[in-house]
């Protein structure tokens, strides 16, 4: 991860982190990559999971990944982009053309801290995840985002 790194974030001894500009920069170096991103990719980019938990990981198909994510505070997604939650206490996130990943099964019961999204050499996009425990980092050519406030529907 460039911007969200987990000594930046969370330094030792309890130390306030110095994340001033932080954001601002993140959001200007998507806007930067916006043009080469799919539409799948740039609104994925746009919103934030930070503290959903991740319910399940499932490899549906050869090159496919889906993360399912709950909410259970305030919903899961929040566009900080438009400055609006995506709705639905879970999100799906279902990759699809992935090209390397690592999403292991113990994430599960994992809290998600910060996201970010960038290119790939060998993908349409390199997505990352800090993890309170563990990290996420996917590439892939599309993603398709899903949100509802009943799981079963969303297996």
């Amino acid at each position: 991860m460039h911007f969200f790194k987990r000594k930046l974030l969370y330094p030792p001894n309890n130390k306030k982190p110095d994340t001033k500009g932080l954001h601002d920069a993140y959001r200007e170096h998507l806007r930067s990559i916006k043009s080469k991103l799919p539409e799948g990719a740039w609104k994925l980019a746009s919103h934030s999971f930070h503290d959903a938990r991740v319910v399940s990981v499932a490899r549906p198909a050869k090159r496919q990944l889906v993360i399912i994510l709950d909410g259970a505070y305030w919903g899961c997604g929040y566009d900080f982009i438009n400055e609006q939650l995506l709705g639905g206490r879970f999100t799906r996130l279902h990759f699809s053309g992935v090209k390397k990943d690592w999403a292991p099964d113990t994430i599960v019961g994992d809290d998600w801290l910060n996201e970010e999204m960038g290119l790939s050499e060998i993908a349409q996009f390199d997505y990352q995840v800090l993890l309170w425990k563990d990290e996420i980092r996917i590439q892939a050519d599309d993603v398709h985002i899903e949100a509802n406030d009943n799981l079963t529907l969303l297996t």
